[in-house]
């Protein structure tokens, strides 16, 4: 995180430093600090996304006239002197160019008791003079976000944003510069930052339809704590229980009204504040309550293009989501067609984030709530291009709701888990997809946990979801399906795949966080085809092995970590597995030992490679007291 850096000037006279047992200390052997200037380091990060695009800076970095800092405590750390032990001191920040004193527990001057040692700075940099905060009397603070406001509106900018943005500085290590004349003195943000990403590229019917041009707007946290406390030994602050909390709405920022980007690659971002809020706060008062937004869609209809629909949609993350003092915590919202589903995600980083990551590295999310949810097929009635879960016939051609055909060029892509469930279904329909592309581009979490199931706990109601498999014995997928890196979680029942085909080629796809699988391997039950670059990690209880049950095609760069489970990567295997490894492969090895095994399993991939040219090419890298991880060349 940033850090906001006080530069006080001072004029050092020739110093005895006094010893620990000195009772006083003439003035004219000390310290005298006769003045203030504040400078703020701005920096701020450039955009990774796209160098045109304006730089976003959230909350304050920079000091006007006015702001004001309160030294609640000045002294030597190490037994501070009562006559050289300072509170209540007080700069205002008059012209721009320097601190000035004022009101407050005055002294005529202010000492300290040497330039040498360690000294302890306590203050706190209100954003407004009309900030409302209450002395405690006790060395602590209180504050609230947004006083007597009954929504806080941060929509009219940057502004609103700063008038909030409370500055706090701790620090027992302060010392003078070299030479006795200055010291620094850090202060940070104290609140929490929060930045929401809606990203729309799920939400147009194809890319060439009317509703890719859609607006969001009015994003809105729900039932936000707005009262906190600050002071004693920390610059953190801590937000009060809920039996004395006001809660309150919060309106969210959005610098780019009109979005980011164009057509389907279009996001929208949204900036504001809120009270720090972790686990332990959560835990205290046993509320597990969700984090809760709404915000407003509108979009042309794509039957009648002059007219613009507007929907509210309210939702909730699954998972505590926490806001950590004076850090920024990102939530990624993708919307999706289909039932104009929301897949969530949450990410923490440094409080100056700037708007818009690089869309390629945008990771959504879906989750699997239930394994019988409905969904369509394209033979189906209700499979059009408004209705369809995943494909549908557009005249002869099968799409998928994006406007994709499933070529190389423009595969088929799955974004949820309803569709992914969709595809396994259309393959135990009869489509095998030979010469057709798949790619995955969000991470599937099958279900909510696999801690529990039925027979573990008898007295839970929520039986573990089932996955159906992907085709069945006499249905086998035939077509090419690029994970893209991503991740299936928390799979349980049949392998992802049932029967992979002389014609499949799976690659880049990780499975973690396994149930029991009734198959042959987490991946795949049996395999005729290609699969690489895929991982299995964690433990997993199969009859085959972790990742295939059988196989009669090719393996290569490919591995699996469990542990407890079953740790042989392929059952039985009467085909080729080529520079892959399990995790047994890796006991008691040393370092030197591990290099040489990265090296041999490189070795072997290359020696596949000048014999099948066709295939994606992977390299393993070296980690140091880790796996060997795989990536693509």
């Amino acid at each position: 995180m940033k850090a906001y850096k006080i530069l006080l000037l001072a004029i050092m006279a020739f110093v005895s430093a006094c010893s620990n047992d000195d009772d006083v200390t003439a003035y004219q052997d000390a310290l005298e600090i006769k003045g203030v200037q504040a400078i703020i380091d701005n920096e701020v990060p450039t955009t990774r996304s796209a160098s045109e695009k304006t730089e976003t800076a959230v909350g304050r970095t920079t000091f006007i006239t006015g702001d004001h800092i309160v030294f609640t405590t000045i002294k030597r750390t190490e037994s501070p002197l009562a006559s050289f032990t300072y509170s209540d001191i007080r700069y205002y920040y008059t012209d721009k160019k320097s601190w000035k004193r004022t009101e407050g527990n005055l002294p005529e001057k202010i000492y300290w008791t040497d330039g040498a040692s360690a000294h302890t700075f306590i203050g706190y940099s209100l954003p407004a003079e009309d900030y409302h905060w209450v002395d405690n009397g006790n060395g602590t603070y209180s504050g609230e976000l947004g006083y007597e406001k009954e929504v806080i509106d941060f929509t009219a900018g940057n502004d609103e944003i700063q008038k909030e943005d409370l500055l706090l500085d701790y620090n027992t290590k302060t010392v003078a510069e070299t030479g006795g004349l200055s010291t620094k003195v850090s202060f940070t943000h104290a609140l929490s930052c929060v930045r929401v990403e809606v990203n729309i590229s799920n939400f147009a019917s194809s890319a060439s339809a009317v509703d890719t041009k859609v607006g969001v707007s009015n994003m809105i946290l729900l039932n936000q704590p707005t009262k906190f406390t600050w002071g004693g030994n920390s610059n953190k602050l801590k937000v009060l229980d809920l039996k004395d909390q006001t809660t309150k709405n919060i309106k969210l920022w959005c610098p780019v009204p009109a979005g980011e980007g164009t057509g389907q690659s279009k996001t929208f971002t949204f900036y504001g504040l809120t009270t720090p809020q972790d686990d332990t706060f959560h835990n205290i008062n046993g509320n597990d309550l969700p984090l809760m937004f709404s915000f407003t869609v509108t979009y042309p209809n794509p039957l009648n293009p002059d007219e613009t629909l507007t929907k509210t949609y309210k939702g909730s993350f699954s998972q505590l989501v926490n806001f950590h003092s004076g850090m920024c915590t990102t939530l990624n919202i993708s919307l999706n067609h289909k039932d104009e589903q929301m897949y969530m995600g949450v990410e923490y980083n440094d409080w100056n984030y700037v708007a818009t990551p690089d869309l390629g590295e945008l990771r959504k999310k879906s989750t699997f709530m239930d394994i019988n949810s409905t969904v369509t097929i394209h033979t189906d009635d209700e499979a059009t291009v408004y209705d369809a879960t995943w494909l549908y016939l557009d005249g002869t051609q099968l799409k998928d709701i994006y406007g994709n055909d499933g070529t190389p060029a423009n595969p088929y892509r799955i974004t949820s888990a309803s569709q992914l469930l969709s595809f396994a279904k259309e393959v135990k329909a009869g489509v095998d997809f030979k010469d057709k592309f798949i790619r995955l581009d969000a991470d599937i979490t099958m279900q909510a946990s696999t801690a529990k199931t039925c027979a573990e706990d008898s007295t839970s109601n929520v039986k573990p979801v089932v996955w159906i498999g992907i085709g069945d014995a006499d249905h086998a997928f035939n077509g090419t399906f690029l994970g893209g890196d991503r991740y299936i979680n928390r799979l349980n029942g049949c392998p992802l795949f049932v029967s992979l085909g002389k014609d499949a080629c799976i690659e880049q796809l990780h499975i973690t966080s396994i149930g029991s699988i009734t198959g042959g391997g987490a991946l795949a039950d049996s395999n005729e085809g290609v699969i690489g670059g895929c991982k299995v990690i964690d433990d997993v209880n199969t009859t085959g092995g972790a990742l295939v049950g059988s196989n009669s095609g090719i393996i290569y760069a490919s591995y699996c970590t469990g542990e407890d489970g079953t740790t042989t990567l392929v059952g039985s295997n009467s085909g080729q597995a080529v520079g892959c490894y399990q995790s047994t492969d890796f006991t008691s090895l040393d370092e030197s030992n591990l290099k040489k095994l990265v090296d041999t399993l490189n070795g072997d991939l290359d020696s596949l490679y000048v014999k099948q040219a066709t295939l994606t090419q992977y390299k393993y890298i070296y980690s140091a007291g880790s796996y060997p991880t795989v990536q693509k060349q």
